[in-house]
């Protein structure tokens, strides 16, 4: 008589998902790691372009607000002032980019060493 246990584990080996098998191997340890490294990647490089998308509007209109202001100080410092922030900004967002290049590379985590951010091409 043939034990429902021996029919569920009859076959030995890895169970694949035929979606993530193309992508990420057959499965196990390796394709988790692979998998949440991806993600842990995309999202980070999300942020990244989020940060770049937010500091594009914060110049042009820094840029705006300066042409604008005429010969009210207070109008123009505000705009100097949202620019200088602007740009601090810029140099937090390229030092957190390189850092994390820098420790992926030292601490050999593969999900980072691809690191790359996506630029349009025309």
């Amino acid at each position: 008589m043939m034990n429902i246990s021996n029919f569920v584990f009859a076959q030995e080996g890895v169970i694949e998902n035929p979606v993530v098998a193309p992508l990420y191997g057959t499965g196990g340890t390796q394709a988790g790691t692979k998998i949440i490294g991806s993600l842990l990647r995309n999202i980070f490089i999300a942020m990244i372009i989020v940060g770049m998308i937010i500091l594009i509007i914060m110049i042009i209109w820094s840029g705006i607000a300066i042409i604008t202001a005429g010969q009210d100080k207070d109008k123009l410092q505000n705009a100097q002032r949202r620019l200088t922030w602007a740009i601090v900004g810029f140099i937090i967002l390229i030092s957190v980019f390189a850092i994390a290049a820098f420790i992926s590379n030292f601490l050999g985590l593969e999900f980072f060493r691809d690191l790359k951010i996506p630029f349009p091409t025309p």
